[in-house]
Formats: structure tokens, C-alpha cells, sequence
């Protein structure tokens, strides 16, 4: 491999390895003054912009992080960086707010008042009841409508379809909340059958995605609701919503503008 020049723009390329020199995809490799993140691919090898003087930074979950100084050899030779396994887990760092001194934006940073967050919870929880009272209709009296001739004869059509709802409803199974070992396999089944590159390239490690299920799970009923039919495209709707919430309450910021969200008006 060698240097590559593109529109005035320096790139490194490498891979990431263990000790014992096995390929480790999936790796997250940031450039810390550019903010620019990536992943390995499935060899380990990648390719990052990068300047003279610059921090690159090597992050894998269950292994020690790396920082590189890039110097001008890296520019004509492979960056070949060895992870040493992790004989702990990396300490929780909590992202500090930064006031810009615009209120309007500061304040939306800010976590709302126990009262709100109450009240939003529980028009939420309305919202999502079924009335148990039918709504009011506007209809003309019998008096003053026009003549009925079909009085007193049976549609049949009406009566069918009546009929197909009854067998319907009859023959599905109402929804019922999960118990601990079906939603642990719930989430086991998300973890290993849904594409989550979104969230590791957020740099989220096994215990931040975990922490996000539950979260979805409880604002959402994920388990409840699609434990026994596993629809991944509504899965994956219900977790694009929950990830918007989720940010906000827990102070993320998220790296960039998610591919997911951005054909949303």
C-alpha cells in the first residue's frame, strides 16, 4: 500500500490486529482533529485521512485503546496496530454539558422539570389507550332522513364481512407482556440477526447497546410486541424513535447525523 493524494488530502491506510495477529474488524478508528470516525473491515484493514502531527485513536470493545502520533513514515508504509486484550472494562466517561451562550439552543440541552417529564409520560400513556367510550356522532334523525327501501332486508355483504372479522379476531392471539427469559432472547435475537453498525460507529460498546434495548424496550414494548412476530423493519422503526429520546435524556451527543434519519422530513 502507499501514500494517496486526493483533492489536496492525505490518507493512511493499515489494519488492526491482536497480539497474537489476528484480524480485528470493526474496530473504530478516530482522527481526533477532524472528528472523522471509522471501521475496520472484516480483515482489519482501513484507511484514514489524515495530516503530519495528527492523533489516531484505536478503540475495540474488550480491548485496550491505542493513540498513533502520525509522523511522515506513516505516509509511505502500512500503520499496523497491535490491541492488547482489556483485563477490564473502560470507565463510564460522562459527556459534560457545553453552554454556547445561545439560550434557545442551551435550554433544549437542558433536562426538562420532573413535572413535564411526568405529564409527557403520562399524555404519552392516554395517547396510547384505547377509548373505553364510543366517540359522539352527528346523525339526522329518522323523522326528517330521506325514506330507507332497504328496510328491513339483510345485507349480505355487511354480514360476511361481519363474520370473517368475528373468525379474525377470534383465531389471533391477544398481545401479552413478555417475562424475563423471553425478553432476554428478544434482545439476544436483535443482537444477532439486525445490522447495528449505526451504534458501534457511534462508538456504543456492548454494555451501551444493551443499556439502549432496555430503554427502547420499556418506552417502546419491543419484546411485547414483536417477541413472537420478529417484523425487523417495525423493530427497526420503533428503535430509530427510541434512539431520538434516548440521546436527548442521556446528554448524547451523537458523532454525526444518522444515515437512518436523514430521508425524514
Amino acid at each position: 500500500m502507499i501514500s494517496v493524494s486526493v483533492f489536496s488530502q492525505e490518507y493512511i491506510f493499515g489494519k488492526v490486529s491482536t497480539e497474537s495477529g489476528t484480524e480485528l474488524p470493526s474496530a473504530v478508528i478516530i482522527n481526533m482533529r477532524t472528528d472523522e470516525k471509522i471501521l475496520s473491515d472484516k480483515d482489519g484493514n482501513f484507511m484514514i485521512a489524515a495530516k503530519t502531527g495528527d492523533e489516531i485513536r484505536f478503540i475495540k470493545n474488550t480491548y485496550e485503546r491505542k493513540i498513533q502520533r502520525i509522523t511522515t513514515e506513516n505516509f509511505s508504509r502500512p500503520l499496523n496496530i497491535s490491541l492488547e486484550k482489556s483485563p477490564y472494562l473502560i470507565e463510564e466517561i460522562e459527556l459534560a454539558f457545553n453552554p454556547t451562550g445561545n439560550l434557545k439552543k442551551d435550554v433544549k440541552s437542558l433536562d426538562p422539570p420532573k413535572r413535564v417529564v411526568a405529564l409527557n409520560s403520562s399524555m404519552d400513556s392516554y395517547m396510547r389507550t384505547s377509548p373505553t367510550e364510543p366517540s359522539p356522532k352527528l346523525i339526522t334523525p329518522s323523522a326528517f332522513g330521506p325514506r330507507d327501501f332497504n328496510a328491513g332486508q339483510v345485507d349480505v355483504v355487511k354480514a360476511v364481512s361481519a363474520l370473517v372479522g368475528l373468525v379474525s379476531k377470534a383465531s389471533s392471539s391477544p398481545l401479552t407482556k413478555a417475562n424475563y427469559a423471553e425478553t432476554q432472547d428478544f434482545f439476544r435475537k436483535i443482537k444477532t440477526t439486525m445490522d447495528l453498525s449505526f451504534y458501534t460507529s457511534q462508538g456504543w460498546d456492548e454494555e451501551e447497546i444493551d443499556r439502549f434495548l432496555i430503554y427502547a424496550d420499556d418506552v417502546y414494548s419491543l419484546a411485547k410486541k414483536y417477541r413472537k412476530n420478529f417484523n425487523v423493519n417495525a423493530i427497526n422503526t420503533d428503535m430509530k424513535m427510541a434512539y431520538r429520546e434516548y440521546v436527548k435524556t442521556r446528554k448524547i451527543r451523537p458523532s454525526s447525523t444518522p444515515e437512518i434519519f436523514k430521508n425524514k422530513s
